[in-house]
């Protein structure tokens, strides 16, 4: 009878220091794009869809009826504490980058357009270039090349 009430003693203790510490363990969750305001800090208007994808890697969820507008979202729930969600929203305009809002500071440098992306302008290729060395070294087309080319023309049919 004495060891009865012992171990009922003993199992009404355990349960309310079970009770009372909070003994119960939840894990951390996280979901979602982890989108650092480095990396927002990088993003410039008028950089390409593949740029903005790289900076911040692939979109939680697009528009289905406009995919000018791109949603990262992060959820995190650390234990019991509650949770912690931030949201960017990025719209394009054609292929480029037009705005960025959300949870995240825009970077000061946004509307300025200067990006450390490297910009090759076609147009303006020095004359002592392999590439215009080649194109004038083509041969031209002469109107006695295109007689000497065979029609393909379809046979008559009876």
């Amino acid at each position: 009878m004495q060891l009865r009430k012992l171990l009922m003693v003993g199992a009404l203790f355990t349960s309310i220091a079970a009770i009372t510490s909070g003994c119960a363990y939840r894990t951390d969750l996280a979901q979602g794009n982890f989108v650092e305001q480095e990396a927002v800090d990088q993003l410039r208007q008028g950089m390409s869809a593949a740029q903005v994808q790289y900076i911040l890697g692939t979109p939680m969820l697009t528009d289905p009826f406009d995919n000018s507008r791109w949603y990262y979202v992060y959820f995190l729930r650390k234990g019991w504490d509650e949770p912690e969600i931030k949201n960017l929203v990025v719209l394009f305009q054609g292929n480029t980058l037009y705005d960025v809002s959300g949870d995240f500071k825009k970077p000061d440098a946004f509307y300025d357009g200067s990006y450390n992306i490297q910009k090759i302008n076609f147009g303006a290729l020095p004359s002592g270039s392999a590439q215009v060395q080649q194109q004038q070294q083509a041969p031209q087309a002469t109107p006695d090349a295109a007689a000497a080319e065979p029609s393909f023309e379809p046979a008559p049919q009876a």
